[in-house]
């Protein structure tokens, strides 16, 4: 007797709340979807995540927030010593030459509120 993998998957699909319709569409279209990409609207947090860029010959990072953005804060390890903890403001740009700090392992970490929007580590030889 040959057991179908369908029922398996209905069963934990509606577990987690989905109808056998979305499934059934879900299969036809390769399997599920991110509900978010489906979204033809373009997201405003997109807009508030800070741009981070670090340049490995110059050993210059450089982290801009946004002015729709609330800021954030920027915190910056050498071999997991903190040396440097700044908080900015909206619209704030920053720059950090990682070399004047010494050289070693950096672990860069940005925060915007309570949520950390960037990790980063980096070799500065």
């Amino acid at each position: 007797m040959k057991f179908k993998i369908f029922v398996p998957v209905v069963a934990v699909a509606i577990l987690m709340g989905k109808t056998n319709e979305c499934i059934s569409a879900q299969l036809q279209d390769g399997g599920p979807k991110d509900n978010k990409l489906n979204h033809p609207h373009k997201s405003s947090n997109h807009n508030r995540i800070p741009k981070v860029f670090y340049d490995s010959y110059s050993s210059v990072l450089d982290v801009t927030f946004s002015a729709s953005s609330q800021g954030g804060k920027v915190e910056i390890y050498r071999n997991g010593v903190k040396v440097v903890n700044t908080t900015a403001s909206a619209d704030a740009s920053l720059s950090y030459v990682l070399s004047n700090y010494g050289k070693g392992d950096y672990t860069v970490i940005v925060s915007s509120g309570n949520t950390v929007v960037y990790s980063g580590s980096y070799n500065v030889k």
